[in-house]
């Protein structure tokens, strides 16, 4: 929230719409943890701590009992139409996979038309760190889908974005028909190695796969610290960096209490480290 306060007003939207990331995450938590008949306790140790800043009263939900009822409790909140429009999916089903994809799908419209919306060179900036990110996720979004659920071509595209930074609509439905995913890959990120061989054994080549997009994002960020350096796009890099960080912190908590040597999880690190230097 300080980058918010900090930030100039007609780049507020853009950071507003971001921080709404955690929110979701935790909107998700409470309506897996009524799926699993989690106390409150067990979820509340789940949630981004948002205090006073959430819309979203958790553990009234989550006590509500069952996703119904807990769904009627955010009505006054930005997600309610976005979820009501997936509760017929979700009762035909009775799984949240449908009201998660509609929560990812509507954050990153908000946040692209929100972006859109910028002017000038705050705009050309924010680009830069929320197109690779949007282009990525809906990336792994369509192979995700295709390899791991095998949707259907139709669902896949319901379940994507239709528009993209580098990424058009014409390569989510080339997926979804079907086609070469290696060939998509190479022409949205050139420079990244063995494509064709990590597609061929997906259940841990596409781990790999989404790891080496992730570098290739983080590269891209660190060129915005040069040049000119009063745009959004400086806090937005930040925060983008930080999320790799947090995401690199849990892999080390996790090898270490695993008793991982380091050689085993290293690899997986994605801001870069000498292995030499980790605490044993």
């Amino acid at each position: 929230m300080t980058v918010i306060h900090s930030a100039p007003a007609r780049t507020r939207p853009v950071l507003i719409q971001l921080f709404r990331h955690f929110e979701i995450d935790n909107l998700k938590a409470v309506l897996r943890g009524i799926m699993t008949n989690s106390s409150w306790e067990r979820v509340r140790d789940t949630l981004f701590p948002l205090g006073s800043l959430t819309l979203i009263p958790a553990q009234q939900m989550l006590e509500a009992g069952n996703v119904e009822a807990a769904v009627t409790l955010i009505s006054a909140t930005p997600y309610y139409d976005t979820i009501s429009h997936a509760m017929k999916r979700y009762a035909d089903e009775q799984s949240l996979f449908p009201l998660e994809v509609a929560l990812d799908l509507d954050y990153w419209r908000k946040l692209w038309t929100t972006v859109k919306q910028l002017p000038g060179q705050d705009r050309t900036q924010a680009l830069r760190i929320i197109g690779p990110l949007l282009d990525m996720n809906n990336l792994m979004w369509a192979m995700r889908y295709r390899v791991y659920h095998r949707l259907s071509e139709e669902e896949i595209i319901n379940y994507t974005l239709p528009f993209g930074y580098h990424m058009r609509d014409e390569d989510i439905r080339a997926i979804a028909a079907g086609a070469n995913i290696a060939r998509v890959i190479e022409r949205l990120y050139p420079g990244i190695s063995n494509v064709e061989a990590l597609l061929q054994e997906p259940e841990q080549g596409l781990p790999k796969l989404e790891l080496q997009l992730q570098r290739f994002v983080r590269r891209q960020f660190n060129s915005v610290f040069t040049g000119y350096p009063f745009h959004i796009g400086l806090p937005l890099a930040l925060v983008a960096l930080s999320e790799f960080e947090i995401q690199d912190l849990t892999v080390l908590i996790e090898a270490k209490s695993a008793h991982m040597p380091n050689e085993k999880f290293t690899p997986y690190l994605l801001m870069g480290t000498n292995p030499d230097n980790i605490a044993t």
